[in-house]
């Protein structure tokens, strides 16, 4: 096996282990043999020495500059290289191979504008089809567009509310993706939960907030969409209520799992939502 880029056999052995597409597993070896071949080529210090040590931030931005001036490559697909270095090496520092993240203070640049944002479960169905996000940030956004915040879905036993809940076929199609990820770790900690840590460390198999904000921070830069529980928690419920104006309220708040005080919120939030639009017209 020729080897493209260092500690490349683990890397990809770590990729498949977290549950990675053999796509976005392609995806992240093209990005990482062209980022060292060019280092090779165009890095004189690297080059000379080989070491990771000597990669710094500004070797980060000078590839990324090269990728957008000289081969034209989109915003989108930019994030996407980014996404790729920065799970690399995070991997190294997380394994001691490396003492400082070159990837650190890089960040891609948002793609979408607030009318995206607040529309994104009008997305849902083709962001579950695809396979470059990881299952965790897909299990994520599905459980909010049924109204459940992030400390609800990563609680214990989360699995029996999902037995409540009406699918859709691209929904359901999802869900066998997610359980073939999730059964053998299921067997392994003895548990039917369905956030689990793919690596045992501690007494506790669940997955944490913090650990899923990485899987969601990793996905955010390849989609260009902020993953910010809060935020989607929120701007889906906003969402539900514009498509429900005639609702009756009761309705409501059942479907959204709302008491009366958090529905008045809610609600009053969307008042505002509508007044700062009918600004904007008039102002255009």
């Amino acid at each position: 096996m020729t080897i493209h880029f260092p500690y490349e056999k683990s890397f990809i052995a770590h990729l498949t282990t977290a549950g990675k597409h053999p796509q976005t597993i392609a995806q992240y070896q093209m990005t990482l043999t062209d980022f060292f071949n060019y280092q090779q080529h165009f890095n004189d210090t690297f080059a000379a020495s080989g070491l990771l040590a000597d990669l710094t931030e500004n070797d980060i931005k000078v590839y990324l500059t090269m990728l957008k001036t000289n081969r034209g490559y989109q915003q989108s697909t930019l994030n996407k290289s980014l996404s790729n270095l920065n799970g690399y090496f995070n991997y190294l520092f997380e394994h001691r191979v490396i003492t400082t993240l070159p990837t650190f203070a890089v960040k891609g640049k948002p793609l979408v504008n607030n009318h995206q944002i607040d529309t994104w479960p009008e997305q849902l169905p083709t962001l579950l089809t695809n396979d470059d996000i990881h299952v965790y940030t897909r299990a994520f956004l599905l459980f909010t567009s049924k109204a459940y915040p992030v400390s609800e879905l990563l609680a214990p036993n989360f699995y029996q509310q999902v037995k409540k809940i009406t699918f859709s076929p691209v929904e359901h199609m999802f869900l066998s993706k997610l359980y073939a990820f999730i059964t053998p770790l299921q067997t392994q900690f003895q548990t039917q939960d369905l956030f689990l840590k793919t690596r045992q460390r501690g007494t506790d198999p669940h997955l944490t907030l913090a650990a899923l904000h990485k899987y969601l921070t990793g996905d955010s830069q390849r989609l260009g969409l902020p993953l910010k529980p809060t935020t989607l928690y929120q701007s889906y419920i906003l969402w539900y209520l514009r498509q429900h104006r005639a609702t009756e309220p009761t309705a409501i708040m059942q479907t959204l799992r709302l008491d009366l005080t958090s529905l008045g919120y809610y609600q009053n939030l969307l008042r505002q939502q509508d007044l700062r639009e009918i600004r904007q017209q008039q102002e255009n």
